[in-house]
């Protein structure tokens, strides 16, 4: 089962919110699938009880002259769609009315109570959504054939504080969104509880992966960059031993030295506790050793003498 499946799923078997809210969970189907006007009332799903829920929803507010044909057939990758129609023009008119009123329009006034906003939500969640699995990607999507009821639906979701915005993909009308938190929202408000933690589990290992790769990528930084400097100030041991020098050098010079050659991988931290002395004393001798071999080359480039 995709994740778009069990999230509608989850809402089509949500009797509570539909049983509570039955009009504005059905105005929220109806007004969101593929038509709603005089001319066409239809809709298409891949989900067979879906499809079955759109026709019994009419069926159980509007006493109908005829009836609602259901009909399927193979989509894309003959994958089976069920397409549910309204063919009877009268009775059209009369889901209209009952809707919208005789006036026709949106009918802002069945969406006042918020628990009737989450339901139109559902409904249209159920008709026209899209949703990517979270381990994928954060993205919810509305399928839209016209502008006015894109911007019916942003009203809705703008009135409960969610984050989507909209735009046109071939012709059709896109409200999406990519934000995570409101996802979650939206999917509580519709009943998808089980859906909603799966979204919350898969965000919560994705920080705590996020945090590893952090923590990770700066140790092997920090490494790498001991590393690096273990290699220099070992190459200035070795050349100051080549140069007779080392044995000049007072005993704590010479002790911090012996250890960095022993010790190339240690951490200034890790070489002041071997020592018993403090990072920074151990990073004050280095710096003498370099300085030590720095002199030591001037001297060599410019023709000193070398001591045996």
């Amino acid at each position: 089962m995709t994740f778009a499946t069990k999230v509608k799923s989850e809402i089509s078997h949500n009797k509570g919110l539909i049983g509570r809210n039955k009009k504005a969970f059905s105005y929220g189907m109806m007004l969101c699938g593929k038509s709603f006007s005089q001319q066409s009332i239809s809709m298409t799903t891949e989900n067979k009880y879906i499809a079955k829920l759109y026709a019994k929803l009419i069926f159980q507010q509007i006493p109908m002259q005829t009836s609602v044909t259901t009909r399927e057939y193979n989509g894309n990758f003959q994958q089976p769609t069920y397409a549910v129609s309204v063919d009877d023009e009268e009775d059209r008119k009369t889901l209209l009315a009952f809707f919208q009123g005789q006036e026709g329009g949106f009918d802002f006034a069945l969406l006042e109570d918020v628990e009737h906003r989450h339901a139109f939500l559902a409904g249209a969640l159920l008709s026209c959504s899209n949703i990517s699995d979270p381990q994928k990607d954060y993205h919810l999507e509305f399928v839209l054939t016209d502008e006015q009821t894109a911007l019916f639906l942003m009203g809705v979701l703008d009135s409960l504080q969610l984050n989507f915005k909209r735009t046109t993909r071939r012709g059709q009308q896109i409200v999406y969104c990519k934000d995570s938190a409101s996802i979650e929202e939206i999917l509580t408000m519709v009943g998808a509880t089980g859906s909603m933690m799966d979204v919350v589990n898969v965000k919560i290992y994705k920080d705590m992966r996020n945090k590893v790769n952090r923590v990770t990528n700066c140790e092997t930084s920090n490494i790498e960059k001991t590393v690096s400097a273990a290699t220099v100030q070992a190459a200035d041991i070795r050349y100051l031993q080549q140069r007779g020098l080392f044995d000049t050098m007072e005993v704590p010079l010479k002790q911090t030295a012996q250890a960095r050659l022993e010790n190339p991988d240690m951490s200034l931290r890790e070489l002041g506790e071997l020592l018993g002395v403090s990072r920074s004393g151990i990073n004050h001798r280095l710096q003498k050793i370099s300085q030590l071999a720095k002199q030591a080359r001037d001297e060599e480039i410019c023709g000193g003498p070398q001591k045996k």
